[in-house]
């Protein structure tokens, strides 16, 4: 068989990973089946369900999903794939005691680096051996609930973001082993694999000093794909939602010269990618969010997305799910929160 050339793969489309906040017990309640339902269709090639707590993991917030044999994982997956989408989902780890910042930039956004690089060096190789033997649990999990992407959520400064840095882990060079150890075993059991990254924190000082070969490692990984997003969530928030145009060009140009630097690898952007679908390397895939938050059509009309309300960023705003102004404004779209 002669293998597909990069430059002959079709142009598939991503809804990124997303933390909705409807969860009842740490399991999807009926807001985020129809939610996901309303969104999928044959326009979507995957729907990666997000920021889903590993087993032996620690949730960002209360609202946060658990990964686990709860039946109603089984019924999301299915009502995704029942549209023509594939079903995904991210697996992800904060720490015991994590809090996420609710302002875009805090106040003590530069004691982070320091505060990140004390917490991976408390991570022991037995800590570790645990960290991915949750991993693999849950995407067992998953897979029997019936999702056929698996994301490891490593960007945004949780955990893995830390421990897969050599400049804030020692052992990085062993959890990117791991990390490569997982992709193979999904790819051998039939699936596919995204690990999510951030470009750079937000912190100048530290990003002006091996980004790229952190970047470059990554991507090297055995994994399908790399879902680049950029920012620490207790750096700078305005990096993870980029809106304002310099940092989405920003966002853009840095995931097109690391998809120059990789040829034969995957990417998703993300950041208002829908503006520029029709121009994009070969290698490089749409990641959508926003837009197909605000209107769950989308993907039949361009010209109707996201107007930059910023009330989406639930946790950021105090409340406990996700919202749009827009859900109210035009009936077609869901008011779900």
């Amino acid at each position: 068989m002669v293998a597909t050339r990069i430059s002959e793969r079709p142009r598939r489309t991503f809804f990124v990973g997303l933390n909705t906040g409807y969860v009842k017990d740490g399991a999807p309640d009926e807001r985020m089946v129809a939610f996901y339902e309303e969104r999928s269709s044959a326009r979507l090639s995957c729907a990666i369900v997000g920021n889903v707590v590993l087993p032996g993991g620690h949730p960002v917030n209360s609202m946060t999903g658990m990964m686990s044999s709860d039946r109603r994982w089984k019924t999301l997956a299915a009502s995704i794939a029942a549209q023509g989408t594939m079903p995904g989902i991210q697996l992800a780890t904060a720490w015991e005691n994590y809090e996420g910042a609710t302002s875009f930039r805090p106040k003590n956004w530069a004691e982070t680096i320091a505060k990140s690089r004390a917490l991976a060096g408390s991570v022991g190789p037995t800590r570790l051996r645990q960290l991915f033997a949750g991993l693999h649990t849950g995407t067992e999990m998953a897979a029997e609930a019936g999702y056929r992407h698996v994301q490891l959520h490593a960007a945004h400064g949780y955990l893995f973001s830390l421990l897969t840095d050599r400049r804030l882990y020692d052992g990085a060079a062993d959890c990117l082993e791991f990390v490569g150890s997982w992709a193979q075993t999904c790819r051998e059991a039939g699936l596919e694999t995204s690990v999510r990254i951030s470009l750079r924190t937000g912190d100048a000082d530290f990003d002006r000093v091996g980004a790229t070969t952190y970047q470059d490692g990554i991507s090297s990984l055995p994994a399908d794909i790399v879902d680049v997003s950029s920012g620490f969530y207790n750096i700078d928030k305005r990096l993870i939602y980029p809106s304002t145009r310099s940092v989405l060009c920003d966002r853009h140009r840095e995931t097109f010269e690391l998809a120059a630097r990789h040829p034969g690898t995957q990417f998703i952007l993300s950041g208002k990618a829908s503006g520029v679908m029709d121009d994009l390397p070969p290698n490089v895939h749409p990641g959508l969010c926003r837009d197909l938050i605000a209107n769950p059509t989308f993907l039949d009309d361009r010209s109707d997305g996201c107007k930059n309300s910023g009330k989406c960023h639930y946790h950021s705003r105090g409340a406990r799910s996700v919202w749009c102004p827009i859900w109210d404004q035009t009936p077609r779209h869901s008011g779900l929160a």
